[in-house]
């Protein structure tokens, strides 16, 4: 099974974001240190582990999911949400074709730039002072 395929169906969002953590290849430690870096491994550890359990106090932030998934270039929790809200689950985005779109937007207003500084410089023109003479 390709680590990248998503599932179906999950049970909770705590069976998400261990789908994501399984299917990625890295590890619990590893998803840790990237979360805390500046605790020591077995703390942060211990935190994820902590956060990770659907009957623990502690939870994560919105935030700390956003980067796991980034991380761990799985999206199981985006899933799971789009299954929960009732809303089709999304293509992921070709890089590729992101650019072109960047690279498109930054054409056009390039040119709505120059358009809108040729007219500048008629106006000016027309407007310059005319000097007076004094009788």
């Amino acid at each position: 099974m390709d680590r990248r395929m998503t599932r179906l169906f999950y049970e909770d969002e705590y069976d998400a974001l261990a789908a994501m953590i399984g299917n990625s290849g890295k590890t619990v430690q590893e998803c840790a240190h990237r979360i805390y870096p500046d605790m020591k491994p077995a703390s942060a550890y211990a935190k994820l582990k902590s956060q990770l359990n659907p009957d623990g106090d502690e939870h994560l932030r919105f935030s700390q999911v956003l980067l796991l998934m980034q991380f761990c270039e799985a999206y199981d929790p985006l899933m799971y949400l789009c299954d929960e809200l009732l809303h089709a689950r999304p293509d992921r985005k070709a890089p590729e074709d992101e650019e072109v779109r960047i690279v498109e937007a930054i054409s056009s207003a390039a040119s709505v730039l120059n358009k809108a500084m040729k007219q500048l410089e008629i106006l000016q023109s027309r407007a310059k002072p005319v000097a007076v003479r004094a009788a």
